[in-house]
């Protein structure tokens, strides 16, 4: 793992909604234009709210965002595939499926620009962030991995399938970035030339 920073822009459109990775938006022209991803197709899974799907939206033709929106975090905001649509109606290049992770990688094998994941809101066990990761390396270039810093496990799942499958791991830093609060890290899994 080798930790990275990059130039930020002005903080992206996005839908407004409170998220732990309002400080990574300004970072992700940076990621994409550093490690010349293409900006035609992207993937996320683990949607919640919707706040980085919409800033991917920003910078790709297609982002599709899967979430079974079926966990509670127990602050009474609604999270239903209904409430997060009606977030994401003015955005004609965005696509939300009511699936896991699981459920879609047993029936998808398109290829992707990019791939998020942010899986297991308050738990990014290894497990699942490790099954979600295999399909992911295997179907993008470019992969990234929230929560880095405050789930170790996600941070190993990231070094494991970067040593598999060739990988470079780089991980982003909010304390890098400032005033984040919680520092919770964004991993950059980036296959080698």
């Amino acid at each position: 793992m080798t930790n990275y920073m990059t130039k930020a822009v002005a903080e992206p459109k996005n839908i407004g909604c409170p998220s732990a990775w309002e400080p990574l938006s300004r970072y992700v022209e940076g990621i994409l234009n550093d490690f010349n991803v293409p900006r035609n197709k992207a993937l996320e899974f683990g949607v919640e709210r919707g706040y980085s799907l919409s800033v991917l939206a920003n910078y790709f033709n297609k982002v599709i965002g899967v979430d079974s929106w079926d966990w509670e975090i127990g602050d009474g905001v609604e999270r239903t595939l209904d409430s997060i649509s009606k977030q994401f109606k003015d955005y004609k290049n965005v696509k939300l499926i009511n699936e896991s992770s699981d459920e879609y990688i047993k029936t998808h094998n398109g290829k992707y620009d990019l791939i998020h994941v942010d899986i297991g809101y308050e738990t990014h066990t290894y497990e699942p962030t490790l099954r979600c990761g295999e399909w992911s390396v295997k179907h993008a270039d470019c992969v990234l991995f929230h929560d880095t810093v405050v789930f170790p496990e996600v941070a190993q799942a990231c070094q494991e399938l970067a040593d598999k499958y060739g990988f470079d791991f780089y991980n982003l830093i909010e304390e890098e970035i400032g005033k984040a609060g919680v520092v919770c890290g964004l991993g950059i899994l980036i296959k080698k030339k």
